[in-house]
């Protein structure tokens, strides 16, 4: 079963929201995919941060804000968190951990 996801930043400079969407087949790459979106979203090329907190919607239940752009948390802070509401998202939607 594929899930669907998506991330936005609110660019807390000019207030213009940066998104970016995807696919997985399973929890792994599903929340690996949306850490890299969000924090890629959150900054600038040049690394200047434009938004520390995302909206983060999986499988077309919203899990909540995402301090994507705050440094001082870790991805792997972001992966426990990430999979906490993955994981709730999932108990309701009927996705199974293993993809079936």
């Amino acid at each position: 079963m594929q899930v669907d996801w998506f991330v936005s930043v609110r660019d807390e400079e000019t207030g213009v929201h940066r998104y970016r969407g995807g696919a997985g087949f399973d929890r792994a790459s599903v929340i690996e995919q949306v850490i890299r979106a969000g924090r890629d979203i959150a900054c600038r090329e040049d690394g200047a941060v434009v938004g520390v907190v995302g909206e983060v919607v999986i499988d077309g239940t919203a899990v909540g804000a995402i301090a994507f752009g705050d440094r001082a948390v870790s991805d792997e802070e972001l992966c426990r968190e990430i999979g906490m509401q993955f994981d709730r998202v999932r108990s309701s939607s009927g996705f199974r951990r293993d993809g079936r």
